[in-house]
């Protein structure tokens, strides 16, 4: 049984008296403090038999393992959490393993102090974001608050580290950085370079502001199509988190996304061609093209990754115009990157070699269309035109937006709101977004927020503004085909 006692200690060569006090632990470890007072001696001692009906006792000596063992503790408990979304414990444990752990790992966590925080947050600022620096403090903080709560350690040091200050972007103060958000007539030009097996995914996106998890995780139960507004109720969610599996979730993750959408007749008729045959509520209504190794049309669960690889191809069509040329052109062109400059009769022979044999009237026509395009140039040599392939000049879209996936339609739903006049509380809640004391500021008080209400009216004021920029993105779009047919695949395999 544990046990504390006190040794009166005489010193032979002073003869000054001084007092021991000892311990035994259950474990069998033992230890002892000297003192100079009997009164000290008495009060040391009742601290450490308070400690051990606590248990607070073999928490300080757990202080003495490192950093990494109160990690794997905490995220034992932590990721454990039946509510945790799979997406976040993805992001969690990348930060953690890349961020944290690396600095930190092997140090006893009762020996690391705020120098030892300032410092990783000064290395790791220098490397990564703001944005990165804020979710590995977030982690940090969690974990030697677990250390705090199970009485290894007396205080919490990322608390008295000070979190750095997001600094200004000058070409974002002065509007000079790329937008994320799409005009109506950029969306459609960006949609005529999807194939069109995608175009209904793509419509529903941008009227709607759904993640993609919410888009594919979208049931027949939820939508009420007949209502005036139509509607649709976000709640079911499709996610891929990696070593942490895929599925479906019965709700998001936090209780403000669950909410309720009106819908644009556009994406009212969208959502009418992906509908399955059938009245089953559980039916999926977006889902993948089929094609590859699964027969074309068949229904096939919606992949994040499928629709980023789909993103990028149409990106890669606005950066170049060789998408947009006839074949014979096309033929050309890849044979003048591929081999260099060449004359028209290298071209002719190159050609005929590659496959089926083309004339040189053709092929002059062809460099005529390319180099209307600025994707070749011609030099003077000897009785010959030498043709050299350029590189790509791109499309200004790209130059005027920071384009990245799925989420740059989320962006263009809420600036197309806020672009119509529809109130931020509004816009938040179409979003999905929880009130913050930032938002608070748009909300005016709280009081307030709680009497203001979103009105069929407003419900339709919001559709009625979506249809408006919808129908000139399918127009556009449109437009586009009608130009370059070949832009847009019936599907992708």
């Amino acid at each position: 049984m544990a046990s504390v006692g006190i040794r009166r200690r005489v010193s032979q060569r002073t003869a000054r008296v001084s007092y021991q006090v000892w311990w035994l632990l259950d474990d069998g470890s033992q230890g002892a403090e000297t003192v100079a007072s009997k009164d000290q001696a008495r009060a040391l001692a009742a601290e450490k038999r308070l400690q051990l009906v606590h248990d607070t006792w073999q928490g300080r000596r757990r202080g003495q393992l490192p950093f990494s063992t109160w990690a794997d503790q905490w995220w034992a408990d932590w990721s454990t959490d039946p509510y945790r979304s799979p997406h976040t414990l993805v992001m969690a444990e990348s930060r953690l393993r890349n961020h944290v752990r690396p600095f930190f790992g092997d140090r006893a966590i009762d020996k690391i102090g705020p120098a030892e925080v300032r410092r990783w947050q000064t290395r790791l600022a220098a490397t990564t974001g703001h944005a990165t620096v804020q979710q590995c403090r977030s982690l940090l903080l969690r974990i030697f608050h677990y250390a705090v709560d199970e009485g290894a350690i007396a205080s919490n040091p990322v608390r008295k580290v000070p979190a750095p200050k997001r600094r200004a972007d000058p070409d974002t103060v002065l509007g000079q950085a790329r937008r994320r958000a799409l005009t109506p007539e950029e969306a459609g030009q960006l949609l005529a370079r999807f194939p069109l097996s995608w175009w209904d995914h793509v419509l529903t996106l941008l009227g709607t502001g759904l993640r993609f998890g919410e888009l594919a995780g979208l049931r027949r139960r939820r939508l009420h199509l007949d209502r005036r507004p139509p509607a649709l109720q976000v709640v079911d969610i499709r996610y891929q988190a990696g070593r942490f599996g895929s599925g479906f979730k019965p709700r998001p993750k936090s209780d403000a996304g669950i909410r309720e959408l009106p819908l644009a007749p556009e994406v009212v008729a969208a959502i009418r061609r992906q509908l399955p045959p059938g009245s089953d509520p559980g039916d999926l209504v977006f889902t993948g093209p089929g094609g590859g190794v699964v027969a074309r049309g068949t229904r096939t669960v919606l992949s994040r990754h499928n629709f980023r690889r789909t993103y990028h191809s149409a990106l890669a069509k606005l950066a170049d115009p060789a998408t947009q040329v006839r074949p014979t052109a096309a033929r050309v062109l890849r044979a003048l990157r591929s081999d260099g400059p060449q004359t028209t009769e290298q071209l002719v022979v190159a050609l005929a070699e590659q496959g089926r044999a083309v004339r040189p009237a053709t092929v002059e026509a062809a460099l005529g269309e390319l180099a209307t395009a600025g994707l070749v140039a011609a030099a003077r040599m000897e009785q010959a035109h030498r043709w050299s392939p350029l590189a790509p000049p791109g499309d200004p879209l790209l130059d005027a937006v920071d384009l990245r996936g799925a989420h740059d339609f989320r962006h263009t739903f809420a600036t197309w709101l806020e672009d119509a006049g529809v109130p931020a509380r509004v816009i938040d809640e179409l979003m999905g977004h929880e009130a913050t004391g930032r938002g608070a500021q748009h909300l005016g008080s709280a009081m307030g927020a709680h009497y203001r209400h979103t009105t069929p009216e407003m419900a339709a004021r919001v559709a009625t503004a979506i249809q408006a920029r919808l129908a000139v993105v399918v127009r556009t779009a449109e437009e586009t085909l009608e130009a370059h047919p070949n832009l847009a695949p019936r599907h992708v395999f």
